[in-house]
């Protein structure tokens, strides 16, 4: 019989109680689980106080969200829709790509090849370049450097001289009004011959390349070589009456000024290229009235006077500023002694410098102051010879001329660029001395020449220049009858009672009655017309019979009232007709 261990009571001595369950034994599995619960309890317990909290929660955070969003039903409803979609075209393009291909250096030459090339080009100033370049086999180049004739230019130049027009066919080919605004020509051209003075310009103008062939730039251009077509000398069979006419262009000169007659200038004329305050036709002055530009040109004189005074100037300058200073004081002396014409308000035309060493020996040579008569699509136009010109030129005239037959021309700019002017100019018509323009004696005297050379009705075909200078004619005196007083008179004063009309020296008196008035002559001077005063009964008033200023062949000029009485509305005042003298004026 086993004995019981000391430890145990006697309850336990006793064994099991009848009264309770008898406990299972525990299994392995059940211990195991046990334990597994256990170490998680103990890891979440830890878990928080570890570095994985962060991760974990932010772990549990994505998972419940993931939970929510497939709480949320999402409902697709599908809808057929039928949609056109435009069929796109394809082209098909074809780009060509060109790749250039530098070609090949020539081949390198084995020995020396001649070449001989040719080149044709145009200068700026008509002027055709034709270049040949010539090469040849030479000797050594340290000696063909010392060689002049190794490198070298010849240059020519060919120019050809045009013919000139000389029978009226030629003539109206470029101006088809001619024969019918210059009728005579008919009747002169069979004895007519082409002037010296057209193959002397020609001439000059060869003489002039030939001087500036080697700066082609100076040369004249092709334009200005062909400006004239030709100069003939004519003279009528039966007045005997010469005329050199010039078939050439028109160029604008805008010289001259004249303090008499306008003393101011407009600034573009005169601050124009070439402009010149002078014209080969001057006369003396007739005013004290200064030239416009007198005060410009002493300007310069003096600018000119206190450049030359600085020390230490070079010597060409001093030779420039000395040169200068002797001209400028020659023109400010001509400013103050003479007039020029304008070409702005004067109608003249410029002819040549060539003409004037052959005044004494050529009768057909014109001459400054000559008149002449410019002809342009069917017009003409007097004028006279008023400046000289370039000797290798042909055809100008006065800015007047020249805006008259094109309003569009400029000092820089021609009336007329073709040559289809011609200029008709009767040499020796010259009248000395030299006066201020007077437009209706030029248009009388070149009216009269050419009648001289066949035109008829010249007077009433030349045109009529108007003078821009001339002064308003003062309005011409009414006669009236006596006793009717006149409108235009102030009212007169009447006079003290009993006193008799004071009587204007040179006048006559009133006839006494009875006696008939004077017959009118036309060499009796006008009388002042007394006051008249009221007739006396019985009596019949008489005055004297005073022809009118339209009547009176031979007006003479007012006699001036005494200031002691007052003119009678009847008084008439004829103006003398070369010197008018104002009426005297009342007091």
């Amino acid at each position: 019989m086993k004995r019981p261990e000391p430890s145990t009571t006697p309850m336990d001595q006793r064994g099991p109680s009848p009264w309770q369950p008898a406990k299972p034994p525990r299994s392995f599995v059940g211990s195991m689980i046990r334990l597994t619960f256990l170490v998680i309890i103990a890891i979440l317990l830890v878990l928080p106080f570890t570095p994985f909290a962060s991760k974990i929660k932010s772990g549990l955070k994505e998972l419940i969200a993931t939970a929510q969003e497939e709480r949320t039903r999402v409902v697709t409803k599908e809808v057929e829709r039928l949609v056109e979609v435009p069929r796109e075209v394809v082209k098909e393009v074809v780009k060509e790509v060109v790749k250039e291909i530098e070609a090949p250096p020539p081949p390198l030459p084995d020995a020396y090849i001649p070449r001989k090339d040719v080149d044709v080009s145009t200068f700026y100033n008509g002027i055709t370049i034709k270049t040949n370049l010539i090469t040849e086999q030479g000797t050594y180049a340290s000696l063909e450097r010392l060689n002049p004739e190794a490198y070298k230019a010849e240059f020519q130049l060919s120019v050809r001289i045009p013919q000139a027009n000389q029978n009226l066919q030629e003539l109206s080919r470029i101006n088809p009004q001619l024969p019918t605004m210059l009728p005579g020509l008919s009747a002169m051209l069979p004895t007519a011959k082409v002037s010296g003075f057209y193959h002397k310009l020609y001439e000059n103008k060869t003489s002039g390349i030939e001087r500036d062939i080697t700066r082609l730039n100076r040369i004249l251009d092709r334009h200005n070589f062909f400006d004239c077509e030709t100069i003939l000398e004519l003279s009528h069979p039966i007045s005997k009456r010469k005329a050199l006419l010039i078939q050439s262009e028109m160029d604008v000169v805008a010289d001259g000024s004249d303090g008499d007659r306008m003393p101011t200038l407009d600034e573009y004329i005169y601050m124009s290229d070439y402009y010149q305050p002078f014209t080969s036709y001057a006369w003396t002055k007739r005013t004290k009235t200064p030239n416009p530009l007198l005060s410009r040109w002493e300007a310069r004189l003096k600018k000119a006077n206190d450049e030359y005074a600085i020390k230490g100037l070079s010597a060409e300058r001093n030779r420039e500023l000395k040169a200068a200073i002797t001209q400028l004081g020659l023109e400010i002396s001509e400013m103050k002694a003479r007039s020029s014409l304008i070409a702005e308000k004067d109608p003249f035309i410029v002819i040549s410098l060539l003409f004037r060493p052959y005044a004494s020996s050529n009768k057909f040579t014109p001459s400054i102051g000559d008149y002449a008569v410019v002809v342009h699509e069917g017009k003409m136009y007097p004028a006279i010879c008023g400046d000289y010109g370039p000797s290798q030129k042909m055809g100008e005239a006065s800015l007047l001329m020249a805006k008259t037959i094109n309003p569009k021309a400029t000092p820089y700019r021609r009336p007329e660029s073709d040559l289809k002017v011609t200029y008709v100019i009767f040499p020796g018509t010259a009248e000395k001395p030299n006066s201020p323009p007077n437009m209706d004696h030029w248009h009388e005297k070149c009216a009269a020449y050419l009648e001289e050379i066949g035109t008829t009705n010249a007077a009433q075909n030349l045109h009529r220049w108007e003078d821009p200078f001339k002064k308003p004619e003062p309005p011409p005196v009414v006669a009236t009858e006596p006793g009717t007083p006149d409108p235009n008179a102030p009212a007169a004063a009447a006079p003290a009672s009993g006193t008799a009309p004071a009587t204007t020296p040179g006048t006559e008196t009133p006839a006494a009655p009875g006696t008939p008035p004077p017959a009118p002559s036309s060499t009796t001077t006008p009388a002042v017309v007394p006051p008249t005063t009221p007739p006396t009964p019985g009596s019949v008033p008489t005055t004297p019979n005073t022809p009118s200023a339209a009547e009176s062949s031979t007006p003479q000029p007012p006699v001036p009232a005494p200031t002691s009485t007052v003119p009678s509305p009847g008084q008439l005042a004829t103006p003398a007709p070369t010197a008018p003298t104002p009426p005297a004026s009342n007091p």
